[in-house]
């Protein structure tokens, strides 16, 4: 491990050198709050004329083809994404500094890798992020954050009293804390990396779990998952409903309660203990995903089902959900008996609807469900 301060023109002018965003790393996220906050900061370190702290980037080195290195980023990711941004705003609206920042911040000129930019997002983020740096956006017409948070710097500048060409200067007073790691068996970036986001604030229990699944991989093999199966999830999925998804499975998996807060460290758990690899984990994670999907929608192959599937929906009640999932699951249970199940499940949750009781006791009952389903049957 190596560890240093840097200004931030510093660290980005390396040569030859690639930021890239994993597979196993959220989207971009931030906010106009953010980005204001990051402005308002700039501002300030231009006003004082002195250094400002912007956080620590973590990264793994690699060394690649033509003289190159890549770092991929572990921790720091929406902060350097949001920096390279505002950087291209302002090249875009200061014609004196504009090709030096493109040629030291920006670009490679002489790597051809990665269209020559520097930075290199998620594939979720990519094609937004390049219509922005190649100044294509009339090309783009997805929502996109990284759009959003660029046209809201853009304005930021537009209206600043202060000239841009003195943020520019001001941006060097940015400093960062840079650590670099070895991707060897001494150093293990996933236990670091779950060390840095120890609260869980800022990111979600999917956002953990997809880092759990595929940081330990190679580059090719985090590739081919994330595609296989992770986009897949989450083109069914927001990122809220994921996290419940998540919650959900492991109840049913595990016969226990989930606490919200506890869904990362369950799974990982859950994993150790079924003895299983990134290959069978997602490909299970994804079959049920596409079954909550139907609990979702009340949108099974059985008619009768999404009848009772839709009135449990409307009472809001996505508790009973675990062993729903399990049932949608089982394939020894003929249909007659699904029906039949979920419907005395239909009818209890309405009776304490209507007699206004609590429905916060289901949890244990739904776990206790998932262990053993036979004795509603008698």
């Amino acid at each position: 491990m190596k560890a240093d301060t840097a200004h931030l023109f510093d660290f980005l002018s390396q040569n030859k050198t690639i930021f890239e965003i994993p597979v196993f790393q959220r989207n971009y996220e931030w906010d106009e709050e953010q980005c204001e906050q990051l402005f308002n900061d700039l501002v300030l370190a231009s006003q004082n004329n002195r250094d400002h702290f912007i956080g620590t980037i973590v990264y793994v080195s690699e060394t690649g083809s033509n003289l190159s290195h890549l770092n991929r980023i572990i921790d720091g990711q929406q902060r350097l994404t949001t920096l390279t941004l505002l950087l291209r705003a302002i090249a875009n609206q200061d014609e004196e500094h504009c090709q030096e920042i493109e040629e030291e911040f920006l670009f490679n000129k002489y790597l051809t890798a990665n269209n020559h930019l520097k930075f290199k997002p998620i594939e979720h983020d990519i094609s937004a992020f390049n219509a922005v740096m190649n100044n294509k956006l009339i090309e783009f017409n997805e929502p996109s954050k990284i759009i959003e948070n660029y046209r809201f710097f853009e304005q930021k500048l537009q209206n600043s009293p202060i000239k841009i060409a003195e943020l520019y200067e001001a941006m060097n007073h940015f400093e960062l804390v840079w650590i670099e790691l070895n991707n060897n068996q001494v150093e293990n970036p996933q236990e670091i990396f779950e060390s840095l986001n120890s609260t869980g604030k800022s990111l979600s229990a999917s956002d953990l779990v997809r880092n759990f699944l595929l940081m330990g991989l190679d580059i090719d093999e985090q590739q081919q998952l994330y595609q296989e199966y992770w986009l897949k999830i989450e083109a069914l999925f927001s990122t809220k409903t994921f996290a419940e998804f998540l919650r959900h499975y492991l109840i049913m998996q595990t016969h226990t309660t989930v606490k919200k807060d506890r869904v990362y460290p369950t799974y990982k758990n859950f994993f150790y203990d079924k003895q299983l690899n990134a290959v069978s984990a997602l490909r299970e994670l994804t079959n049920f995903a596409r079954l909550y999907k139907q609990l979702l929608e009340a949108n099974t192959a059985l008619p009768k089902l999404n009848k009772s599937l839709l009135h449990i929906n409307i009472m809001d009640s996505r508790v009973l959900y675990p062993y729903l999932l399990k049932l949608l699951a089982d394939k020894e249970t003929d249909s007659d008996q699904i029906i039949e199940l979920v419907t005395v499940l239909e009818n209890y949750l309405f009776r304490l609807k209507i007699c206004s009781r609590p429905t916060n006791g289901l949890n244990k009952i739904v776990a206790a469900l998932c262990e053993d389903d036979d004795h509603l049957l008698e």
